[in-house]
């Protein structure tokens, strides 16, 4: 007698949708990845993809969306319990690079989508996140500010700017193995420098 599969919970299932998802669009691309492809590597039919995906647009779009919801979320979390701005600078610094190394599928479906900004909701998608990154670096920084005493000739917005662009830099130089060498150490003197330039 065959024992019958256990039925997965939705929610459950569309985790397992979207992960498999990451494998499969880092491993091609978004353009050349199908569904059915999604489909064998959560080992499920097309079909089932489509009951809780209309389609792979929405599943990109989700996986762009998590991830940015994510580290939006990690980063509340720290400053919510370290009242000390450039102490929450270096943590999420440190955790956010060590993530990256953990995780290098996501980061690489994260920058292949950049060459998919001539699609709308894509470029929607990835400018929402990174408005949201840098309007709560520009809160650190000011409350940084702020608790140092120091006045930066730079305005707080552009310094966040600066942060994210750094932050690109440095996912961009782990994807090309330039940076293998680079450790948790080395990060935190990047912030220190950038904390130092701040406090003038």
């Amino acid at each position: 007698m065959t024992q019958k599969k256990k039925r997965v919970p939705a929610e459950e299932r569309k985790i397992q949708i979207l992960k498999s998802a990451v494998t499969v669009f880092a491993r091609s691309n978004y353009r050349t990845a199908r569904m059915s492809d999604i489909a064998s590597e959560v080992g499920i039919s097309e079909a089932m993809i489509y009951k809780y995906f209309p389609s792979k647009k929405v599943i990109y779009l989700k996986i762009l969306q998590f991830m940015s919801d994510r580290i939006i979320s990690f980063w509340q979390q720290e400053f919510d319990k370290n009242d000390d701005a450039w102490a929450v600078l270096k943590t999420i610094s440190v955790a956010y690079y060590n993530r990256m190394i953990l995780h290098p599928e996501e980061l690489k479906v994260h920058f292949q989508a950049f060459s998919e900004v001539d699609d709308e909701d894509v470029a929607g998608c990835l400018r929402e996140g990174h408005i949201k990154y840098i309007d709560f670096i520009k809160r650190i920084i000011e409350k940084g500010i702020e608790q140092s005493g120091s006045e930066s000739e730079f305005k707080p917005e552009v310094l966040a700017l600066i942060y994210d662009g750094g932050g690109i830099a440095v996912n961009m130089m782990k994807l090309l193995s330039i940076n293998d060498k680079l450790a948790e150490k080395d990060i935190e003197k990047i912030v220190d420098t950038f904390i130092s330039l701040i406090k003038g």
